[in-house]
């Protein structure tokens, strides 16, 4: 049995991510589930360590960013010897039914990076309004067209990642918030690791409010300069 770590960070998403893990417990009973808490308001990292789940643990940062908290949860899962890595967001809009497929792909089939993805035949998103649609598509048709990636959404942050390509993404190290989905998916491309997708369907978070801002967008999209100025 594959040793794989499930790394969810999380900023005020006590109401959802209770649910999500006592899903994942139920499917995957013997993977570590990482928590990152930005340290939430909302009282997240108390009420997660209330809950007494032998192998959850809770990391606790006074500092804000996806891509910050992702790479933190990488190096903690890399230091627990994990073979696998997956990470998800913590809404509810990655359903966790997915995951024992998505972990058997990566170990059966040796594969690096297994992403989530919405916009392969099978995937797709429920619940969200024309502008994220469009900003999502053109977000990923930009990326694919300075990249070369094979990819269809290289912007899903429900993957599967090896532990060749966990330590190839924490060196997308000032990739801070959502830009460090596209950093890693660069550098494991160009490393010409093993990827694949699996259909998904994304669905809109019914609780709580969407930590994306207009600020994280421009700074993805300066991002995909300095990337394009890189390749």
């Amino acid at each position: 049995m594959a040793n794989i770590s499930i790394i969810i960070p999380t900023y005020n998403e006590r109401d959802n991510v209770v649910l999500l893990i006592e899903q994942i417990v139920k499917l995957l009973p013997n993977s570590k589930i990482l928590i990152v808490d930005d340290n939430s308001p909302d009282g997240t990292a108390e009420v997660l360590r209330n809950l007494k789940i032998p192998n959850l643990t809770v990391f606790v940062r006074n500092e804000r960013g996806l891509g910050s908290a992702l790479r933190y949860g990488i190096k903690k899962a890399l230091e627990l010897e994990t073979e696998f890595i997956v990470t998800m967001d913590a809404d509810l809009s990655h359903d966790p039914i997915y995951l024992p497929q998505m972990t058997k792909i990566a170990i059966e089939g040796k594969y690096d990076l297994v992403i989530g993805s919405r916009y392969i035949n099978g995937g797709g998103i429920e619940n969200w309004p024309l502008s994220r649609r469009i900003i999502s598509r053109g977000a990923n048709y930009l990326f694919k067209l300075i990249s070369h990636s094979p990819l269809n959404d290289n912007t899903s942050n429900y993957r599967v990642y090896s532990r060749k390509a966990a330590l190839l993404a924490l060196d997308c190290e000032t990739a801070n918030g959502y830009e460090f989905q596209i950093c890693s998916i660069f550098k494991i491309i160009k490393s010409n690791l093993k990827v694949i997708e699996y259909p998904i369907i994304f669905k809109n978070r019914k609780l709580g409010k969407s930590k994306l801002r207009i600020s994280e967008i421009l700074n993805w999209f300066l991002y995909i300069i300095k990337l394009s100025l890189s390749s």
